[in-house]
């Protein structure tokens, strides 16, 4: 019995290791057919329909090389292949554009060519897919977007009595402003003034899109703030889900930091639809309207009601939320940020 194991255990592992390398085999083969096949049809697409580029990698593209610093790395490309090349994160091909001249004729010649949005998973998540800063090309997100555009501008800026209220809020938050950076500056205190100034560009557009103004210490006014910004990073600096969408199926630094944005969304996002429904409540039928989120109800109304003297192309009443949310945070960086350079300015 024991002479019969040690003569057969040799001949199973020698079956069982040829079976071992059959399969690596196999497998070696498969993956370098598909590889070639990727590879061709690179080969084949890049010269004729395609900006010149690096050689981008399988599943991840040209992703591992951009890094942190990507702007220094698109000058590097720009030297190699000029104004205008491609790239690959993950599956999805990115054009850089360099140069005033490439810029311009591209987004101004040809605007309406490179309109459209990417269908990063990112986006969907703004505003539940309703946003129009972040939504598809069409004839009818164009026409919402005309709708929307004109009833801001009718706010703003084309009655006496919008424009007065408009004015007022400025001028009011000026004053706060003025008085913090001042109460903080006493005894001469060294203050870094980025969050004085953002708040009061957030309270400029509180008071016109809701009615109503937080005070520089609200807590929960702040905490909104700093999910604003963190939706800026995100936003500006791209997230790898949205090229790489196969790390949302298992648990990754990436996947954890795309659920914490889509958190800070949802909070965001029911801050505004809390103003929406009260706003609704208490409108006043035939008032004028207090602030934007009125003036946008009302008009959306007109259109559900089939006004024959509002546009057939109105804003849709669902859509209300999604382009106040837009309006009021679309306003934080630029708005702050270029405050701040004025200010930089002025101090020299």
């Amino acid at each position: 019995m024991a002479s019969s194991l040690s003569a057969d255990s040799p001949q199973q592992l020698s079956q069982l290791s040829t079976q071992q390398v059959t399969l690596l085999l196999l497998l070696s083969v498969l993956a370098a057919v598909h590889l070639g096949q990727w590879l061709l049809r690179q080969w084949q697409r890049k010269p004729w329909s395609s900006p010149p580029g690096p050689f981008p990698w399988p599943l991840i593209g040209n992703a591992a090389s951009v890094g942190r610093a990507s702007h220094l790395y698109f000058t590097r490309l720009a030297r190699r292949y000029g104004d205008v090349f491609q790239i690959r994160l993950g599956s999805c091909p990115v054009v850089v554009l360099n140069g005033e001249n490439a810029i311009h004729q591209a987004l101004v010649q040809q605007g309406s060519i490179f309109a459209d949005r990417p269908p990063f998973a990112s986006f969907r998540v703004v505003s539940g897919g309703r946003s129009l800063a972040f939504g598809h090309y069409s004839e009818r997100w164009k026409a919402q977007r005309r709708a929307a555009y004109g009833t801001m501008r009718a706010f703003s800026t084309r009655h006496p009595r919008s424009r007065r209220l408009l004015e007022g809020h400025a001028l009011c938050e000026a004053r706060e402003l003025v008085a913090v950076l001042v109460r903080h500056c006493s005894g001469g205190a060294v203050l870094d003034p980025t969050q004085p100034i953002i708040v009061a560009v957030a309270n400029v557009m509180s008071a016109v899109c809701f009615g109503c103004r937080y005070n520089h210490d609200d807590a929960e006014f702040l905490e909104l703030l700093s999910h604003n910004e963190e939706f800026g990073r995100t936003v500006g600096a791209g997230s790898l889900v949205d090229v790489l969408p196969w790390l949302q199926h298992f648990p990754n630094p990436v996947r954890t930091t795309f659920r914490e944005f889509e958190q800070v969304n949802r909070s965001f996002t029911n801050f505004v639809l809390d103003k929406f429904f009260r706003h609704r409540e208490s409108l006043v039928p035939g008032a004028a309207p207090r602030d934007m989120m009125d003036a946008f109800i009302l008009s959306s109304e007109k259109k559900a009601a089939g006004d024959p003297g509002d546009s057939p192309f109105g804003l849709d009443l669902e859509n209300v939320p999604a382009t106040i949310t837009d309006i009021f945070g679309a306003s934080q960086d630029t708005l702050s940020t270029a405050l701040l350079w004025l200010l930089i300015l002025f101090t020299r």
